[in-house]
Parts: C-alpha cells; sequence; structure tokens
C-alpha cells in the first residue's frame, strides 16, 4: 500500500475517450469530481468580517491586502485549487477561516496557508501564536498542512520563498 500511487490510476482513468470513460466505473474519483467535491467541502468567504477597500485577484475574488493577491494570483497562475477564507472548526470547538485553503491535487491532501503580514505588531503576532497553538492541537501543523508565509513592517512578502513553497508542497 505504500508504493500505491492514486494519480496513475486517475490519470489512467482521464485518458479514455468519452465514450470508454462510459462504460467504465472509476474506482478513485476523477480529479474534476474530486476538486468538486472538495470545494464543496471548504466554501470559501466564510469569514464575517468585512472587506473593506479589498482587491480583486485575477480570478475576480476580492481578498484583503496586496499580499493576499499575490497569493492568490499564484495560486491561480499554477491552477491549485484553492478557497479564500472558508470557515474551518478546529478540534476546540472554535471556528478559524484561514486565509487560504488548497489541494494538492496529486497527493489529494488538504493545505493550510497563513499570511502573517503585520508580524512587527506585538499584539497582532501573540493572536496569531495562540492560533498557532490551536491548529497544532487540531492537527493542522506547520511543515506538514500548514504552510506560512509572513512579512513585517521591515521584510516584505518574499514571492520567491512562496513559490518554493508552492512546489515544495502543493504541485
Amino acid at each position: 500500500m505504500n508504493n500505491y500511487k492514486a494519480n496513475v490510476i486517475v490519470r489512467q482513468y482521464e485518458e479514455l475517450c468519452d465514450g470508454r470513460k462510459k462504460l467504465v466505473e472509476p474506482i478513485i474519483l476523477p480529479n474534476e469530481d474530486y476538486i468538486k467535491h472538495w470545494n464543496e467541502k471548504y466554501t470559501g468567504g466564510q469569514n464575517g468580517y468585512q472587506i473593506n477597500n479589498g482587491i480583486k485577484t485575477n480570478k475576480g475574488e476580492m481578498v484583503r491586502s496586496k499580499s493576499e493577491k499575490i497569493l492568490a494570483d499564484l495560486f491561480y497562475k499554477y491552477d491549485i485549487p484553492y478557497q479564500y477564507e472558508p470557515a474551518v472548526k478546529l478540534d476546540n470547538g472554535k471556528t478559524v477561516f484561514p486565509d487560504f485553503v488548497l489541494l494538492n491535487i496529486a497527493e489529494r491532501k488538504t493545505y493550510y496557508w497563513e499570511h502573517f503580514g503585520l508580524a512587527s505588531d506585538d499584539e497582532y503576532t501573540m493572536k496569531n501564536l495562540d492560533k498557532l497553538y490551536y491548529y497544532e492541537k487540531s492537527g493542522i501543523i506547520v511543515g506538514d498542512n500548514l504552510i506560512l508565509s509572513i512579512e513585517s513592517e521591515h521584510n516584505a512578502l518574499d514571492v520567491t520563498l512562496v513559490e518554493k513553497q508552492i512546489k515544495e508542497h502543493l504541485l
């Protein structure tokens, strides 16, 4: 089972012509269907906190900051399924709204992406350290299925690092 690659079976099915697909019942959902179900599970735009002066992404959605636009546009560029600010219920019963939830299609693994854009602000940082603690207690762990990007007043978002994370975890 450790050597089992679901994407190989999915690819075999997806390469069939439409006529043959009608005759075959796939044992693993095709990527298109899997992504559809995944999008239904992680509905974006659930954060009730109003987006004032939002910025429109290339996908056509509104985000809160220029950095979130850069991130969303990169996910869109690389054709990574994502949702912006979906509701995620943690094990402690609290609902959080991660900046992005993303799908690695090949692995069929969900990743969470938090962007800390005000890391220079002590109160903001403490609040987000608490959030990371509760994420970890709920199985959302930095280096496994949680990706972070950080910027402060002295350090802008590093797009090169973001693209490295995308290529390492999401493609």
